[in-house]
């Protein structure tokens, strides 16, 4: 990926191209290939997945493995080909590593540090890693996948070790997420959040093909449009997913008002906040707003209301160049004349 310094505003936005053929250049620029990608990456996930179960089953790690989430954007069904790294949650087993609410923080930040150490001496070893791309820190374990497909691409990966740290909460997430509201600091929070990967994926997996594919232009303007560091996914999707259900979830869209919606909410971050009753209530969420003093722009993670999802945006100057990215972007002929209907309609 190029430096931000040598970004540039690339096709569609700065063509004379008609709206209505947004949707031709969309399937021939970004669907056309994607699949490709995607089938790519789950063959080589799914390599890493029984090669994480291989080590645990024949005593290579001295910890099993109940199962293997695949998280991020491939989990999502919103790739990019050739922009996406995978995100895989690897829940272990108790006794080898139990829930923070079982053994406190600071033993489980202990436990969790010896696992990400195995795992990553495991992985070393594998024929398909880049050994040398194996780094770690207190989360997880990153490494890349070298000789994807017949392309012979490279895919990022991300490991993530985790407890299932739902259990000892009661039935209701609400308990879990009032214990974690008690904890003295956002680090020690930000340990809960590999194990509520498979929320996200489930609030997301029901969204329509077109709505994950708004996203995926919304995601391909990111790439094209703001520097390296403000290239993550999950915001994008979130507020993407939120200006669609605004629209009144609409079956069929046209793709050039939708994505001049969401660059438009991108023009005024600071009037941004939004959440989901989703696994927790308004009370809560708000209760989460005020005690840990957010400010906007706020979309609080549907899986976990301590999770800002618009914190990157809230870093040095990046919400006024995420803002003057989308503004230069809604002047051009693409979508200077499109009029965003109430239900998204050509």
């Amino acid at each position: 990926m190029a430096n931000a310094a040598a970004k540039r505003m690339e096709l569609p936005w700065c063509e004379p191209m008609d709206p209505r053929k947004l949707e031709t250049w969309y399937n021939e620029n970004i669907q056309h290939g994607t699949e490709e990608f995607d089938r790519d990456c789950r063959r080589a996930v799914d390599e890493v997945v029984r090669s994480v179960h291989r080590m645990c089953s024949s005593n290579g790690l001295l910890f099993d493995v109940s199962k293997v989430i695949k998280g991020g954007s491939l989990g999502k069904g919103t790739m990019v080909k050739d922009l996406s790294d995978v995100d895989l949650v690897a829940f272990i087993n108790p006794p080898h590593l139990r829930s923070i609410v079982e053994l406190g923080p600071v033993v489980y930040r202990q436990k969790l540090a010896g696992i990400i150490r195995d795992l990553e001496a495991a992985l070393k070893r594998l024929p398909f890693v880049d050994s040398r791309s194996v780094t770690s820190n207190a989360f997880l374990v990153n490494f890349t996948i070298r000789n994807l497909g017949p392309r012979k691409r490279s895919l990022g990966v991300d490991l993530l070790p985790t407890a299932d740290n739902c259990y000892g909460h009661g039935r209701a997430h609400a308990d879990m997420f009032r214990a974690m509201l008690q904890l003295p600091n956002g680090y020690d929070r930000e340990f809960y959040s590999a194990s509520l990967v498979e929320h996200q994926l489930q609030f997301m997996e029901p969204k329509p093909g077109h709505v994950k594919a708004l996203i995926r232009l919304v995601k391909y303007w990111a790439y094209e449009c703001l520097p390296d560091t403000l290239h993550k996914s999950y915001p994008l999707e979130l507020i993407t997913v939120y200006r669609w259900e605004n629209a009144g979830k609409p079956e069929r869209i046209s793709k050039a008002q939708g994505l001049k919606d969401v660059l438009q909410v991108l023009t005024n971050l600071r009037g941004l906040r939004h959440y989901w009753a989703y696994l927790y209530d308004a009370a809560l969420a708000n209760q989460t707003i005020t005690q840990l003093g957010y400010i906007n722009p706020i979309v609080l993670d549907p899986a976990n209301p301590t999770n800002n999802a618009c914190w990157v945006y809230q870093k040095g100057n990046n919400i006024i160049m995420i803002e003057e990215a989308a503004r230069a972007t809604l002047k051009f002929n693409l979508l200077k004349d499109v009029v965003v209907s109430a239900n998204w309609r050509g």
